[in-house]
């Protein structure tokens, strides 16, 4: 549906094909069509043309009457689509009237549709659906460290992960897990973040799912300096689409980060909205599984320790 143009990730945009215009005008249509006939108001929010998929922000302000399904609409989008897809790609068929040629429809069945309930999660599906051409560019331009790789085994239980990103920073002889209480002051903070910048500057690669604010905090001093990390992920990468997101996917990109997803998609722990603490055990598990090194920690009366 369109060709992907730019020189650099931040000048990646898709130049839509004719088709490709065509689908994102019949999906502004649509929502127009809707509100027309039944009264309810149907707003396109945003859209993106990608070369083999689209992605689209309903905004559904009234109930919808009875029949009016967003299956159906959808459905109808999708037909009006394929019509034109055939229109412009069949050849020319005077003075063969006999002659039918294969139509097959321009997307593939059913439709991947999330509902939005939290505040943020709006302007973050804005950001993602922006971002769309910047991360095609990278996984154009870097194939090799974008390429997901599943059953990946890793580990001293060899468990396995989706992986993408650099995966020979599993291979360094030094792994670090990084693990730091929640509820630290902001002088043991610096300190927690200055100890592991320091192991990472002198080649450790660290390991965690970096939730609390101190591990954030290490992640966000390591990514500035583009140190080796992996990093535990509570989301799935099985799907056709789905890559790591934001800052992760660049780091990948820049070759420095490796991002496992030890959960398929579509499962319990991908499926909460929120990260439990017996699933931020769970991943700091993994992280400890995949680590070569002692963590050491703060406990609630400021002393360090062995974990």
């Amino acid at each position: 549906m369109g060709t992907l143009v730019g020189n650099t990730p931040n000048e990646a945009h898709i130049n839509p094909s004719p088709i490709g215009e065509y689908v994102a005008d019949a999906f502004c249509n649509m929502a127009k069509i809707v509100t027309t006939k039944t009264g309810s108001r149907i707003q396109v929010l945003q859209y993106q043309i990608m070369p083999d998929h689209f992605h689209g922000i309903l905004y559904v302000r009234d109930p919808l009457p009875e029949g009016w399904q967003l299956a159906r609409m959808i459905a109808a989008w999708k037909g009006d689509c394929s019509r034109e897809y055939w229109r412009l790609s069949s050849p020319s068929l005077s003075g063969a009237p006999d002659v039918r040629p294969e139509k097959p429809p321009i997307f593939e069945p059913n439709f991947n549709d999330k509902i939005l309930f939290h505040e943020g999660q709006l302007q973050g599906w804005y950001d993602y659906l922006h971002d769309n051409p910047r991360r095609l560019w990278l996984k154009v331009h870097y194939p090799d460290r974008l390429r997901k790789i599943y059953d990946f085994k890793a580990g001293k239980q060899e468990h396995r992960y989706t992986a993408v990103g650099n995966t020979f920073n599993i291979t360094y002889p030094e792994r670090v897990q990084v693990r730091c209480h929640r509820n630290l002051s902001d002088s043991e903070m610096q300190s927690e973040v200055a100890h592991y910048l320091g192991l990472a500057r002198s080649g450790a690669v660290l390991v965690s799912p970096f939730i609390s604010p101190a591990e954030k905090a290490v992640y966000d001093a390591c990514y500035n300096e583009k140190l080796r990390m992996i990093r535990i992920v509570n989301r799935g990468l099985d799907g056709k689409f789905i890559y790591p997101s934001g800052r992760d996917l660049k780091g990948c990109s820049d070759g420095f980060l490796l991002i496992l997803a030890p959960y398929s998609d579509f499962s319990p722990e991908t499926a909460a909205t929120r990260i439990s603490r017996s699933q931020c055990l769970d991943m700091n598990a993994y992280a400890a599984d995949l680590s070569t090194s002692i963590v050491l920690t703060h406990d609630a009366h400021n002393k360090t320790t062995r974990a």
